[in-house]
């Protein structure tokens, strides 16, 4: 479930034939490896029960972090302080935003900047306002405007919220040909900026595919080296932008480069550019205080020691849990994330890391009752696991009740006992070596994705809405959150393919997805790229339309969602094996400040 969920192994009874073909033989080419089925026929001679006394022997890196952040110190008087510059150059701030000597336009612009620097929060309500009221007189207001990099903001800045302007806007940019004008190339800041919004296009508008090829195509030819008249600066933030592009990366992620580019760049506003910095600093105190609090608490339940094949993967959830809201107000949702997330990640591996067949299956149904008796027949290690969920839970649903708000709680527990019921099905095709069609796979693995799940942790900790229509609206099985399902299960898929493969995983939606066709790696992971970005249009146009009839708030944290799944997954499985790419990330969040001077 969430990001902890990987398929489930068929490492528990790999024979020997096999692994001792996967160890010593050459590995196949990327390029022409085709779809893994396990030869069973070596273990015709091995009862069932011999299979299933053969646990696996799966270790996982132990954590980056350990206890770190408990000896980080952290002073109220910082928190203070911050806090009171932030409070003394807001008005300031606002004062840019609502001046009555800007047109429209130059407002827009400037609301893009407060969403660049991560700092447009702080006037949401301003800034609602005054694309509600720009938006009726949008017509007006870009008739006679050629400028692509105006155009492309005003296109980002009113989808994203909720205002669907035409992509018709673009086609002045188009010459007799129905093509991108080759001109548009010499304007390096409007192409990025096009680049940025053709990823916001829904499923009728080809104009956005034609924009994203027309800009990635001569973007990579700038980073490439092609770029003589390019800003030193400006370069480094279109390489940033291509390896992972605004709608594709976690807000606060952007914010945190974008402040360095916005740094060098001619004539900034140095008011704006401190109050960002100012408030990236703030963010981080309270990112610091979340993992304090987690990493005392994940401690103290102890399942590391307890269950050795869990991931201990703590510091990573509260990156999780960073997806929806970064925003410093929302620290009890973050920490409530990054608490169910965790302890899901447990049952996660013990259905796919250690449990045999038929605890899986008790397990399942222990689960289900959600109780554990004496007449369960489990050995010790299981009820360690559903002791430390049943726990959590009821700690969690304990600190709700005294909020007044503990439906929530109930309703991810009926969330947790649907997908383990999943889990459940996978466990059974990955112990008989089964590879299913993609179709059939694609049926389960959506459940397991469980992003409807991810969006109800998230509403845990919003004391600014009102849960039970929140949970509602969940429970209406939206399509918004059935293609957030889709697109990580797409993500996860091919990100962990590598590791899952090496390990005799054979149930994985891009293997499937090769066995089904018969075709490569290469060109599953292509057509699966592909299902990405189509269901990412299906999300895009969902988040619009919804807006009639739900909360922006609510909406916002489901579109935020789906700007987590490259960052863990672009390159490989960034929760599982976070050394590198996704250790970088996390320095940059919560280790670095960024200096005022």
């Amino acid at each position: 479930m969430g990001f902890g969920l990987r398929n489930i192994s068929t490492l528990h009874q790999v024979p020997l034939c096999l692994t001792t073909s996967l160890s010593f033989s050459p590995r196949p080419s990327l390029s022409l490896m085709k779809p893994l089925k396990r030869d069973l026929s070596c273990v015709k001679a091995t009862t069932s029960d011999d299979l299933e006394s053969n646990r696996p022997s799966t270790h996982f890196a132990p954590s980056l972090w350990g206890d770190h952040f408990l000896s980080v110190p952290l002073d109220r008087a910082d928190f203070d302080e911050l806090e009171r510059q932030i409070g003394a150059m807001k008005p300031l701030v606002r004062e840019m935003l609502m001046s009555f000597h800007s047109s429209e336009k130059e407002k827009i612009r400037f609301i893009h900047l407060l969403i660049s620097l991560g700092v447009s929060y702080h006037f949401d309500k301003e800034i609602q306002e005054i694309l509600d009221q720009s938006f009726t007189k949008l017509h007006d207001i870009i008739v006679g405007e050629n400028d692509l990099e105006t155009i492309s903001i005003m296109f980002e800045v009113f989808r994203l919220y909720g205002h669907k302007m035409s992509c018709d806007a673009f086609d002045r940019f188009r010459g007799e040909d129905g093509r991108f004008k080759e001109s548009l190339v010499r304007d390096v800041r409007g192409m990025l900026q096009l680049f940025e919004v053709a990823h916001l296009g829904t499923p009728s508008e080809d104009i956005m595919d034609e924009a994203l090829s027309f800009t990635r195509s001569h973007l990579e030819s700038l980073a490439g080296g092609n770029a003589s008249n390019v800003s030193p600066h400006l370069l480094k933030h279109i390489q940033n932008t291509l390896y992972l592009p605004r709608y594709g990366n976690m807000e606060l992620l952007v914010a945190r480069e974008y402040i360095s580019y916005y740094e060098q760049e001619e004539g900034h506003e140095e008011i704006l550019l401190k109050f960002a910095k100012l408030n990236f600093n703030f963010c981080q105190l309270h990112y610091i205080q979340d993992l304090k609090t987690l990493t005392k608490w994940w401690k103290d339940l102890g399942l590391v020691s307890k269950l050795p094949y869990v991931r201990d993967r703590i510091v990573e959830s509260h990156l999780v849990s960073m997806g929806p809201y970064f925003e410093p107000h929302y620290s009890l949702g973050r920490v409530l994330v990054a608490k169910v997330n965790m302890i899901v990640v447990v049952v996660d591996d013990t259905y796919d890391a250690y449990a045999t067949l038929p605890e899986v299956t008790v397990l399942t149904e222990c689960l289900l009752r959600w109780s554990i008796s004496a007449s369960d027949k489990l050995p010790e290690y299981l009820r360690i696991v559903l002791g430390g969920l049943f726990d959590v839970m009821g700690d969690i649903e304990r600190e709700m009740k005294l909020k007044g708000r503990s439906y929530g709680v109930k309703q991810v527990v009926e969330r947790i006992k649907i997908v383990v019921k999943a889990y459940l099905k996978i466990a059974k095709w990955a112990r008989s070596g089964h590879v299913p069609t993609f179709d059939e796979y694609m049926e389960v693995g959506v459940v397991t994705a469980a992003m409807g799940d991810y969006a109800a942790y998230s509403f845990l900790g919003m004391e600014d809405i009102n849960e039970k229509e929140a949970y509602g609206w969940l429970n209406s099985k939206p399509l918004l959150l059935k293609h957030l399902s889709i697109m990580f299960r797409l993500a996860n898929d091919v990100g962990t393919y590598e590791t899952e493969i090496s390990r005799g995983e054979v149930a994985n939606g891009l293997n499937c997805y090769m066995e089904q066709h018969g075709v490569t790696k290469e060109e599953a992971t292509q057509e699966l790229r592909k299902m990405y970005r189509e269901n990412y249009k299906v999300v895009m146009e969902e988040f619009m339309n919804e807006h009639a009839n739900v909360p922006r708030q609510v909406l916002l944290r489901c579109l935020n969602i789906a700007r987590v799944f490259d960052v863990f997954y672009r390159e490989g499985d960034g929760y599982g094996d976070p050394k590198g790419k996704t250790e970088r990330f996390m320095t940059s969040l919560y280790v670095n400040p960024i200096p005022l001077s």
